[in-house]
């Protein structure tokens, strides 16, 4: 248990750091664009290249955006009959997300390292006065899918230790939806809500 608690801290840091490049490299796409459209329509000149490394940043965020919004547990998920279930039903159909989810996920990951290997062996660049080598961009891209990956790895074996040990309500608290008491905690605390029914380890 003890190795899993290890695993999960490193898995956050992880999505924590992910999430601060983020948002740092789109605040600085956006003072980039806004230079070039200054530039452009003061003195006629452009620096040229904005659009592709906004282009390569809005994948690579993405792709680094998607744990984090699991480990959130926001992703959109329709709950009209969900709610309505039993406790251990909804930890089952929580389960089958997130396996459903892994196998999206392998699959991304599977044509994402393709593209990369092939970028690698041919020596791509862009098609662009910037002639940026496409392994750089693709790199951090495919990296972003493979934490993706390990986070529902990590998932899903912290959900299975607390299954065998019955802790039912821990696990809905890991991977379930969020109840509308959470939301409403979340908006108002700086904290992440406590999940006081969530049994120790």
């Amino acid at each position: 248990m003890q190795k899993v608690r290890s695993g999960a801290s490193v898995i956050n840091a992880i999505a924590k750091a992910g999430t601060w490049g983020g948002g740092v490299a789109l605040l600085g796409c956006a003072v980039l664009i806004a230079v070039d459209l200054i530039l452009r329509k003061t003195i006629g000149v452009s620096m040229g290249g904005a659009d592709e490394i906004a282009g390569y940043v809005l994948a690579i965020t993405s792709a680094w955006a998607f744990p984090v919004t699991l480990l959130k547990r926001s992703h959109v998920r329709v709950d009209i009959l969900y709610a309505r279930l039993g406790l251990k039903t909804r930890v089952l159909f929580d389960l089958f997300a997130l396996l459903c989810m892994a196998i999206l996920v392998g699959t991304l990951l599977l044509h994402a390292g393709n593209v990369l290997r092939d970028s690698i062996e041919y020596g791509s660049i862009s098609n662009t006065p910037l002639q940026v080598p496409q392994w750089i961009p693709q790199s951090i891209w495919f990296a972003g899918y493979l934490f993706f990956a390990l986070t529902i790895v990590m998932l899903l074996l912290t959900s299975m230790t607390h299954l065998v040990r019955g802790r039912w309500r821990a696990v809905s608290a890991l991977i379930g939806i969020n109840s509308v008491e959470e939301e409403i905690q979340e908006e108002l605390s700086p904290h992440p809500p406590v999940h006081k029914e969530q049994e120790p380890c």
